[in-house]
């Protein structure tokens, strides 16, 4: 078989999920309209909250459009996680047969599937991220292709991390639970909606930070549509690139080689 055919049966099965986004119109819809109300409403109400001297103290100017680029990690995140956990529900419901019976290898399964999930997930909040940045008034198509890239490296590696656990604990009820609390954890515990100079008297917390994939993910799209911040960033910009291209090469290999050997023992009943 050679590359061309292996990267076009990889596309045909990544569809398999991103055909399932057209079965989620109204849900994209809805997720939009509140999405639009938080960030033009709730984001507004939080910025003018924060103390505008203390921000300014340490180089951020407008904390409004520092909240919604983090904003905007937290919801890719969150989609991401929901897209790899689709897999769970698969092997659950004995769907897992049914791709079993595909006339295609295990290997470029397990590849369309990892790279199905993350890509779905990305393409469900394009709307979003192209909100945000009208409203923070990015239009630098260079920078919004940059983006739309670390948004897409970071959504696969997201939905891969899913994977594993989901191959790991063989249980959707324990999958939800155990997803749910890392959920809670990691976007509490990064600069989403804090910066890393404010949270940096709390070691504990900043050191959570500094090895939370949010963190990096949010700071990098701030440095990279506002340079003055890697001023504000301690650890700048490449240690971010760094850790996002070996979190999603890590995850990457490690959720293909699990989905591969878990497809053989069929469903979970």
């Amino acid at each position: 078989m050679n590359m061309f055919n292996v990267l076009k049966e990889i596309a045909l099965v990544a569809r398999w999920d991103l055909m399932k986004l057209t079965n989620q119109k109204v849900f994209l819809a809805m997720r939009v309209t509140w999405f639009t109300i938080q960030i033009l409403v709730f984001a507004r109400v939080i910025s003018l909250i924060v103390r505008k001297d203390l921000m300014e103290s340490i180089g951020i100017s407008d904390y409004y459009k520092f909240y919604l680029l983090g904003v905007y990690t937290s919801l890719l995140y969150t989609t991401a996680v929901s897209r790899g956990y689709i897999v769970a529900e698969e092997f659950d419901d004995g769907i897992v047969e049914y791709h079993l019976s595909l006339p295609v290898k295990r290997s470029v399964l397990a590849v369309g599937r990892v790279l199905g999930s993350g890509l779905s997930a990305l393409l469900f909040t394009m709307p979003m991220m192209a909100l945000v940045y009208a409203v923070i008034e990015a239009y630098n198509p260079v920078l919004i292709l940059i983006s739309i890239i670390s948004a897409a490296a970071f959504a696969i590696g997201t939905s891969c991390f899913v994977i594993l656990i989901v191959m790991t604990i063989r249980s959707t009820d324990l999958t939800d639970i155990l997803i749910g609390a890392i959920d809670a954890t990691l976007i509490r515990l990064s600069t989403i909606f804090y910066p890393l100079p404010i949270i940096a008297s709390i070691q504990p917390y900043y050191v959570a930070a500094l090895l939370n994939p949010l963190s990096h993910q949010a700071d990098f799209l701030r440095i990279l549509i506002f340079p003055e911040y890697e001023l504000v960033f301690k650890h700048g910009v490449l240690p971010s690139i760094l850790y996002i291209v070996g979190f999603v090469a890590g995850l990457l290999i490690l959720a293909i080689e699990f989905y591969e050997k878990r497809l053989e023992a069929g469903g979970w009943k």
